[in-house]
């Protein structure tokens, strides 16, 4: 559909009008909200190159019609039996369209080698949360999972130090990198610089004469994600613990060892399960989903140079995000996808009784 700029001008005018209509119907202004969608419905129905269209998308845009006028049908027998007095009290149902028509071309795919997966897992999981995307092929997730609030998560204020902790140790290891990717190219431009900089050393995300330093750095880093993920396994039995050996202990060990012990500690004060207040959660996921990236970089970089010793402790660094982070992470995610289908069907329960 992306070769045919007329039926894709189409869709786009149809998906602002219908956003138009969403807005009305949230804050109950039904008479904006039918005009829009039918508005929306008659654009997909009265492009003249349809036929253009493989099956897939022909049925996609027909089911979209059909959905904005079906919710325009409904809105207005709801409008006629307010204004005939059948009902004094204005009903505001959630109706949310965030799903594209054009769907699974833009998904990044599925890296081979596991310690590549979870920072795959996490580019995509940020996309969901800043603006909806495909988690699959066939799933779209709405940035509106994200945003909701009252939801209960085991541990929720040792994810939050571990990650503000996890944040910070990515911000001083990021020093070290070397930004190539021009900030205005697009994800599709940057994974194409990448795999050329795998084959092309002049343009290596760290320098390479500082490379002792480097892999001292990220020998660090690993030693304090052990601290981290031991912290977390003392209150989620699902992350593995880390037997960790003995140290030093000056600047950032001694600070990680006190971060440790005070979550330790509080393990007795902190219940089970604890209410997200606001978006601090989501927020620093987010944070640490984007600062992350960079490591993949390095993956690539170690391979293609032969540095074995960096490329094992990378790969630990792999392995933390993958057992730790994407683990509680999903499990955090079934929580509020499962909400959020309970309540879109609650809704939809609701709004049948006015058919």
């Amino acid at each position: 559909m992306s070769e045919n700029p007329t039926v894709l001008n189409s869709v786009r005018q149809a998906l602002a009008l219908a956003r138009i209509g969403v807005n009305a119907d949230n804050r109950g202004d039904y008479a904006v909200a039918i005009h829009n969608y039918r508005e929306a419905s008659n654009l997909l129905n009265a492009s003249e190159d349809l036929s253009t269209l493989n099956d897939e998308h022909y049925k996609t845009m027909i089911e979209k019609s059909k959905q904005y006028l079906d919710r325009a049908d409904m809105l207005e027998q709801l409008l006629q039996g307010q204004q005939g007095g059948a009902t004094s009290t204005k009903e505001n149902f959630t109706f949310v369209e965030e799903i594209p028509i054009v769907s699974s071309g833009f998904l990044d795919p599925i890296p081979a080698f596991p310690s590549y997966k979870p920072f795959w897992l996490m580019r995509v999981l940020s996309k969901t949360i800043k603006s909806g995307a495909y988690l699959t092929p066939r799933l779209y997730i709405p940035k509106s999972i994200w945003q909701q609030t009252g939801c209960k998560f085991t541990a929720v204020e040792t994810k939050i130090k571990s990650l503000e902790v996890l944040q910070e140790c990515l911000q001083n290891l990021k020093k070290l990198h070397i930004q190539h990717t021009p900030p205005h190219q697009s994800d599709q431009q940057q994974q194409q610089q990448q795999q050329q900089s795998h084959h092309n050393h002049s343009s290596l995300p760290f320098d390479k004469n500082n490379i002792e330093t480097i892999s001292k750095e990220t020998d660090s880093f690993c030693s304090q994600l052990d601290i981290i993920q031991n912290s977390l396994h003392f209150h989620l039995s699902f992350i593995p613990e880390i037997k960790i050996e003995k140290v030093n202990e000056k600047g950032w060990a001694t600070k990680m060892k006190k971060f440790g012990n005070s979550l330790a500690k509080g393990a007795v004060r902190l219940a089970p399960s604890s209410k997200l207040e606001g978006q601090d959660y989501i927020g620093l996921l987010n944070s640490v989903f984007e600062e992350s990236q960079f490591l993949e970089s390095w993956m690539n970089c170690c391979e293609s140079i032969g540095h074995s010793s960096l490329s094992n402790r990378l790969r630990r660094v792999g392995e933390f995000f993958s057992v730790v982070i994407c683990s509680f992470v999903m499990k955090d995610f079934t929580i509020l996808l499962e909400r959020y289908m309970r309540k879109s069907l609650q809704t939809f329960m609701t709004i049948n009784k006015f058919k």
